[in-house]
């Protein structure tokens, strides 16, 4: 469906203000959190660990990840679900990793030995590359991998289960409707985490192979750069046609907006991390004009899709719209909980993996909110519809994405 966007003044507030409170946040429990796995005299008790950045730029990535997380929980224990015989309540435990690969596989090691969590999720790349360091030796633990980074399934880890679509899905659509649209010579100011630096390879090699020429990459650090005006100075030296961008959404937006206001007028390729319907907050959505990226959720025809914003209003704000870091760990862990079921266990890691692909035959239509996947497969990713759009006269229009 293709709807007319209008940005409010109110949006704009709503946004910077949740962006300034999650900014603030720090370690310890969510609002669904607290205890560690086990039985007790009502039942067990599993508790579902979570780091990500809870703080800095990327604060309001992180927060919109554990919302997704939180929500499922609340249905999970509001469902009254039963494991082996027993009534189960769900908890989450979250930790603060600022962003920090390291930090994120010293919280997720925590997480397992401290609150006896058999599931880690965390949301960037680099993390999950840390946990896959150790999440198969001595202190077991499966690893919901909210990245779209392709590398995270090369590993051969038989103890990750990654969330969101591959991102090489997107390359040969987005590289071919800018070019088309443009023109040939492609400048580079994305993010420079290691989540990045994958797209930026993965990107340049697609426009190189469709003939476009890559000028120099003016990559910054979304997370902790606050002045975009000479990255963006420096790409637009070189006479671009379009620029790929992206990192988190509101640096993202700050560096399209610098790109307009410094006269470019040609197309961006957006990262998807960056989402649209929230970058709308910190920036006017014309400088979106002539962009790839992903799909507002809004946007989604799936079956639970109604209800599920009508609870994340409810639940969480109805100030800052609902976005996929929400909609993709939300349904992630319905699937989770109900492999949990089918493996008749919540404390081990190795039978719950096993159990994900039925798992996902069981969840119920109105938990299914977003591209929901089809199967899980050998390699460790949840598969299912990719969408996409391309921004014209204010307009979302829906792009076509092959699947892998």
């Amino acid at each position: 469906m293709v709807r007319k966007i209008r940005l409010a003044t109110a949006l704009l507030m709503a946004a910077t203000m949740a962006f300034a409170v999650t900014a603030c946040g720090g370690s310890g429990g969510s609002g669904d959190s607290g205890g560690s796995g086990g039985s007790g005299g009502d039942g067990q008790t599993a508790t579902i660990g979570y780091s990500g950045p809870l703080s800095g730029g990327a604060a309001l990535y992180g927060q919109n990840a554990l919302d997704g997380i939180n929500m499922a929980v609340k249905d999970l224990n509001e469902d009254k679900i039963e494991i082996d015989g027993e009534p189960v309540t769900f908890e989450v435990e979250s930790l603060d990793d600022q962003y920090l690969p390291d930090e994120a596989a010293t919280n997720a090691q925590r997480l397992v030995q401290q609150n006896g969590a058999p599931v880690v999720f965390i949301p960037h790349s680099g993390g999950i590359f840390a946990a896959q360091e150790i999440n198969d030796s001595r202190n077991e633990f499966l690893i919901g991998a909210y990245s779209s980074d392709p590398a995270i399934l090369e590993q051969e880890n038989d103890l990750t289960m990654m969330i969101p679509p591959r991102f090489d899905s997107y390359m040969k659509p987005f590289a071919e409707t800018t070019m088309q649209d443009f023109g040939g010579k492609l400048g580079l100011v994305p993010t420079e985490s290691e989540y990045g630096l994958e797209w930026t390879d993965y990107i340049t090699d697609e426009w190189e192979s469709q003939g476009g020429e890559v000028l120099s990459n003016n990559g910054v650090d979304y997370t902790t750069t606050t002045d975009y005006a000479s990255p963006v100075s420096q790409a637009l030296s070189e006479n671009p046609d379009v620029l790929f961008v992206g990192g988190p959404s509101q640096p993202t937006a700050l560096v399209m907006e610098e790109a307009r206001e410094q006269g470019f007028e040609g197309g961006f390729m957006v990262m998807d991390q960056a989402k649209f319907s929230e970058m709308e907050g910190f920036t006017d959505f014309d400088n979106f004009n002539g962009s790839t990226g992903v799909l507002p959720v809004i946007e989604s025809d799936s079956p639970g899709i109604d209800q599920f914003i009508e609870k994340y209003n409810k639940q969480v704000t109805d100030e800052r719209p609902v976005v996929s870091e929400v909609a993709y760990n939300y349904q992630a862990m319905h699937i989770v909980a109900q492999a949990m079921k089918l493996a008749g266990t919540t404390e081990d890691p190795q039978e719950i993996r096993e159990s994900i692909e039925p798992a996902i035959e069981e969840v119920s239509d109105e938990y299914k909110v977003a591209n929901f996947p089809t199967s899980f497969t050998e390699d460790g990713h949840l598969e299912g519809p990719v969408t996409a759009t391309y921004i014209q006269e204010e307009e979302y229009t829906p792009l076509e994405i092959p699947q892998q």
